[in-house]
Parts: C-alpha cells; sequence; structure tokens
C-alpha cells in the first residue's frame, strides 16, 4: 500500500460522503494507521491524522 493509497483509505474513514473500501481500512489497522471503534467503525489514530497533516501542510518561512 503506498503512501497516497493510505491517504485515500484515511480520507475514505473521515469523509461521511465517501465510502470506506475493508481491505484498505484493515491494512490502515495493522499499519497502525487507524483503530477500530466498534463493529463495523473505525477512526484514524495519532499517526493517521499525522500523515493526514503533513501533505497539507503549508512550508513556514520565517
Amino acid at each position: 500500500m503506498t503512501d497516497n493509497e493510505m491517504i485515500e483509505a484515511l480520507l475514505d474513514i473521515v469523509d461521511d460522503t465517501r465510502t470506506e473500501t475493508p481491505n484498505r481500512t484493515e491494512a490502515l489497522v495493522v499499519r497502525g494507521y487507524a483503530a477500530k471503534t466498534g463493529r463495523r467503525s473505525f477512526r484514524p489514530t495519532n499517526a493517521g491524522w499525522n500523515l493526514l497533516g503533513e501533505r497539507g501542510r503549508r512550508f513556514d518561512v520565517d
């Protein structure tokens, strides 16, 4: 699973308009980027949020 695929899978979890892919979601759990919160619900872990955040973060120039 590439970084882009992991980001897409994380977006599937956090965005209500997107549909989760069970195989990708389980792969995120194994890698530590998502945690199971119920029978069929998942949430990103701190590592998952950090992976999402790094892609959108601007370069700061001081």
